[in-house]
């Protein structure tokens, strides 16, 4: 029997990647799409791909520079559009091979992945949960964890304000703005439905 997809999605700083590890916490494999995402950067071609598209300036020395790219593509949304394009078959090709490969192996598969609706894989998820959370406290999330200022912060929730709707065809939705223990505790239940409701069925 193939292994059950729970997909993890929703809008930046909005708690997926700890719903995503309370997910697999039952023995599920997890995989992270914007840690995949980041081996493109190490690929020489898709480094000659960027600099075409974006410039010199997005290199230091032979590599691409994430934090100098990031500055460009979130300036302006056909930057990060432009981005998205190119990066969009390496993420979808590295991320279907991986579930293929975990398929039938793992109990069951939880994927992190923010466009996961906007990529449009080819792969259904068996269920798909998006996180939220109020903006300011996202904002707040970012400047804490990643050193943002708040304009840079208020830049990144900008460029995926279009993103909403795609968002919102989630299954289920678990809200962050609460204590990490209560946030726990319901993407706990949540998965403990999905995988007693999936055995009592066979």
């Amino acid at each position: 029997m193939e292994s059950p997809l729970i997909v993890v999605t929703g809008p930046i700083a909005s708690g997926k990647s700890l719903v995503a590890r309370v997910l697999a916490e039952r023995g599920g494999a997890l995989i992270d799409a914007d840690e995949l995402a980041h081996e493109a950067f190490e690929d020489p071609s898709f480094a000659r791909s960027l600099r075409a598209a974006f410039g010199p300036g997005v290199l230091a020395g032979d590599r691409v520079s994430r934090m100098r790219l990031a500055g460009v593509v979130f300036a302006e949304q056909r930057a990060l559009d432009r981005l998205n394009r190119l990066i969009r078959p390496y993420v979808k090709r590295i991320v279907g091979e991986r579930i293929s490969s975990l398929r039938g192996q793992a109990p069951y598969i939880v994927l992190d992945a923010l466009l996961f609706f906007q990529y449009k894989f080819r792969f259904k998820p068996d269920l798909s949960v998006r996180t939220d959370a109020p903006e300011e406290v996202r904002v707040r999330r970012m400047m804490r964890r990643d050193g943002f200022t708040r304009a840079e912060a208020l830049q990144r929730i900008e460029r995926q304000r279009s993103l909403s709707r795609d968002w919102e065809r989630a299954d289920l939705k678990i809200d962050t703005d609460a204590p990490i223990g209560q946030v726990r505790a319901e993407a706990a239940r949540l998965r403990d439905e999905f995988l007693d409701g999936r055995s009592r069925k066979r």
